[in-house]
């Protein structure tokens, strides 16, 4: 037998279903933006890192990009210069993961010809176009299958 509800039941029911809808999707949203500033923190680190390490950025450069970001973007939080230390330090206590991962990267594609007739594009603008977008890349998540991000949750 077909039980029959009130109206207002009903109605209760709806509103309970849509709530838990909405805290399921609040609660994704969280995840993702997470996982999102979780990679960006580690691309950051990355190019920080191999920037600050490998090549010849002096001491002053953390404190010069944390500036230049702040002028840049007002309000924006979370890149002073010791967050960027931060981040570069957790690169370097997590690129493991990058031995055994892959980059998502768009290729930028040099034309056949020297100039694009179209354009006021040059072959010399292209290879600086292709520099950043080589810069850029580092800053790309990588993929990673089994990130280990319930260890990463314990450590922080």
């Amino acid at each position: 037998m077909k039980e029959h509800y009130s109206l207002e039941t009903q109605y209760l029911i709806a509103a309970q279903t849509i709530k838990t809808a909405i805290l399921q999707s609040q609660y994704q949203a969280v995840k993702l933006v997470n996982k999102e500033q979780l990679s960006l923190y580690y691309g950051v680190g990355r190019y920080i890192s191999q920037s600050s390490r490998n090549k010849y950025w002096g001491t002053g450069a953390i404190p010069y990009i944390s500036n230049k970001l702040h002028k840049e973007l007002p309000g924006l939080r979370g890149f002073s210069e010791t967050n960027i230390r931060l981040m570069r330090i957790f690169y370097e206590e997590w690129k493991i993961l990058d031995e055994n991962s892959s980059v998502v990267t768009d290729e930028l594609q040099l034309p056949n010809n020297k100039t694009n007739t179209n354009s006021s594009v040059t072959i010399d603008n292209l290879s600086i176009l292709q520099n950043t977008a080589n810069e850029i890349q580092l800053l790309i998540r990588p993929k990673l299958k089994n990130f280990p991000i319930e260890e990463l949750k314990k450590l922080l």
